[in-house]
């Protein structure tokens, strides 16, 4: 049986570092234009297609976030 992989977890060092800072520019800036033309007229699948890489780009940016602990 495999194990499950472990969440993917940043330090505070790692989240303060200067490309850590300039992905996340890079992110909120793509999500920003994802979202202006998901307020276009879009086909179905253009939308579906539209909302997964949103999806993605905000499960990159969660990275930043504190993770809470359960111990």
């Amino acid at each position: 049986m495999n194990q499950p992989k472990l969440p993917l977890i940043l330090s505070l060092e790692e989240r303060r570092s200067n490309l850590w800072l300039k992905l996340m520019e890079h992110w909120s800036d793509q999500l920003g234009a994802a979202r202006l033309q998901n307020e276009t007229d879009l086909t179905d699948s253009q939308t579906a297609n539209l909302r997964g890489r949103i999806a993605a780009i905000k499960s990159c940016m969660a990275l930043d976030k504190d993770k809470p602990n359960f111990d």
